[in-house]
């Protein structure tokens, strides 16, 4: 895996004008650019000296936030809705299948290190239903059909942007 560079940081950083008041958005991005899918110690590092705050401060908000994480992450972190109206409806067929087809438990990363699901709240894509959502982007009315569908293209690399 590849990891950002120094500039390349430092740019998403500036992005914000290293605003301390931007300190979320900035390890958003920092994360959703990072193959890794987390935070590493350098780069909590970098935020604090570049924003002005201490490091203890960034550790905080990544703790705080379930968005951010301080651990690799699997290529393609899945996240499935877990909110009271999609588990009364198909969630549940959705976190079936995922363990079926993946051979892991929720919030397990696979051995080949591409996949993890979790549940999380509502991101408003009740219309949708069932939903699951890697980055960014949201896949909706979901089959099992579909969802192995979604693994295989995501297995061979048909989604470049996530």
């Amino acid at each position: 895996m590849t990891t950002l560079t120094l500039d390349e940081k430092l740019a998403i950083i500036e992005k914000y004008q290293a605003n301390p008041e931007q300190i979320l958005n900035i390890l958003v991005d920092l994360q959703f650019a990072s193959t890794q899918g987390y935070l590493d110690d350098e780069t909590i590092q970098l935020v604090a000296n570049c924003l002005h705050v201490t490091p203890t401060r960034v550790s905080e908000i990544v703790s705080f936030y379930a968005i951010l994480k301080d651990q690799p992450q699997a290529k393609y972190v899945i996240k499935v809705c877990n909110s009271s109206p999609c588990h009364f409806s198909h969630g549940p067929l959705v976190f079936a299948q995922l363990e079926k087809q993946l051979g892991v438990k929720e919030n397990q990363i696979t051995p080949d290190g591409l996949f993890m699901y979790h549940g999380i709240p509502c991101f408003g894509a009740c219309n949708q239903d069932p939903v699951v959502k890697i980055k960014d982007t949201v896949f909706s009315q979901l089959t099992p059909e579909k969802i192995n569908q979604l693994l295989t293209d995501l297995r061979n690399g048909q989604y470049p942007n996530l």
